[in-house]
Parts: structure tokens; sequence; C-alpha cells
């Protein structure tokens, strides 16, 4: 009998795959990138874009990779959610499963490989879900609710020059409720976490016309270690 090499054991090894929770704000709704299976198990369902780990790849580039060859998308800002390792989630096996997600400005998505669709889907209307991925897409939407105010992950969905009612509207569809307007476009001025434009350029200012601000990275720091970091 051939002898075994040095650290090769008979432990069972799963199958590691890497999916994405893509999301991006189209000015009115917080939306989240789904495709649709073309080959079973669960053909024609909707699922997050994602694949099996190679052996020459980290998990993070195994996410991009799957993400870019199945949408064609690239994402502005990427982040490990969480890991997913329940006994059935998939037909075919033990698989066990890194969540990543990432942050679009805009950006339309076309299925490749092996997606027989893609499509962006408001996070209230989500249509039925292949795997446990509608558990896992749930499990980000909390996540994201929670970290939102700890990260600048807003403006990782908005342009780089936004109005105030856009950012109300993204908060708005974030967190599912309303918002008293006025009062919370004060209170992100207030705070100093976004500046006006023209304050920053010093431009003729006109009543008319909308007012545009920027992310105040600076006092973001600011203000995240000091409410943050007690």
């Amino acid at each position: 009998m051939e002898e075994k090499k040095k650290y090769q054991y008979d432990y069972w090894r799963p199958a590691v795959a890497a999916d994405n929770v893509v999301y991006r704000f189209d000015g009115k709704s917080l939306q989240v990138l789904l495709v649709q299976r073309g080959n079973d198990p669960y053909k024609g369902m909707w699922a997050l874009p994602g694949g099996f780990l190679n052996e020459d790849e980290t998990l993070r580039e195994a996410a991009l990779r799957e993400l870019k060859e199945e949408t064609g998308i690239v994402p502005r800002y990427t982040e490990e959610l969480c890991s997913c390792s329940g006994l059935n989630r998939d037909p075919r096996g033990r698989v066990i499963s890194v969540v990543y997600y990432s942050f679009m400005r805009g950006g339309e998505a076309k299925a490749g490989d092996d997606a027989a669709d893609t499509q962006w889907f408001n996070i209230y209307e989500l249509p039925e879900m292949a795997f446990d991925h509608a558990e896992v897409l749930q499990k980000a939407i909390e996540s994201l609710r929670t970290s939102i105010k700890l990260s600048p992950y807003f403006f990782y969905l908005l342009e780089d020059e936004f109005t105030l009612p856009e950012l109300g509207r993204l908060w708005s569809s974030v967190y599912n409720c309303k918002i008293d307007r006025r009062n919370f476009q004060k209170h992100w001025v207030a705070i100093g976490l976004v500046t006006n434009i023209l304050e920053l350029t010093k431009l003729p200012k006109s009543p008319r016309a909308p007012k545009y601000y920027r992310f105040n990275e600076s006092a973001y720091l600011k203000f995240k270690k000091k409410h943050f970091f007690k």
C-alpha cells in the first residue's frame, strides 16, 4: 500500500462556495441583484450570484469572479458578511458558503456563464429564491440596517454629489419607514456628515437650483470615534 504523504488525512471535505449580495439605489428604492438559474438544481429560480471556490483563489476572489462572470458587474466596494453551513442547504451535497455584500452606483447587469437572466429587485418585493438564499438575504438586510450607522455605506450607494431628499429616500428604503424630511435633513447638516458643495466651491447661489451635497469623510471619522468607540 502506498505510504500516505505527510499531513494527508482521511477527513471528509465539503464543497466551498462564495455568494454575493449586491445592493444599489435607483433614486427611489434600495435594490438587490439576483440571477435566474440556468441549470439544475432550481433551474429557472432566482438566486444570489455566486459559485464554487476554485483551488487557486481566495473566497473574495471567487466571489468577485463569479459576480463578474454571471452578471458583468464589478462592485464599488465589497465586504465579507457571513458564512452559511446549514446541513441541507444544497441538494447536491454539503456546501459551505461565505457571503459577501457589495455596493453599486447604478450599473446594469448582463447575464453570463450559467445565469439565464439577471434583474434588480426592490428588497421588499423579492421573488421565491433557490437554496437558502431568501434566508441569507434577510440576514444581509438586517446586517445592513445595523452596520450602515457605523460605516459609510450610504455614500457607496449615492453619487459623489447628491441631494438631501435622495439621502432621505435611501434611508427610508433601508429602514422601510417614513421620515420627517425637514428634521432629517437638518440633522445630517448639523452633525457635519454632509457638506453643501456651494460652500466648498464658493459658486453663486441660486434659490431655485437644487442643493447638492458631498460626504464629509473627515467629519464622519470624528463622529464615529466619538459616538461608537467609547
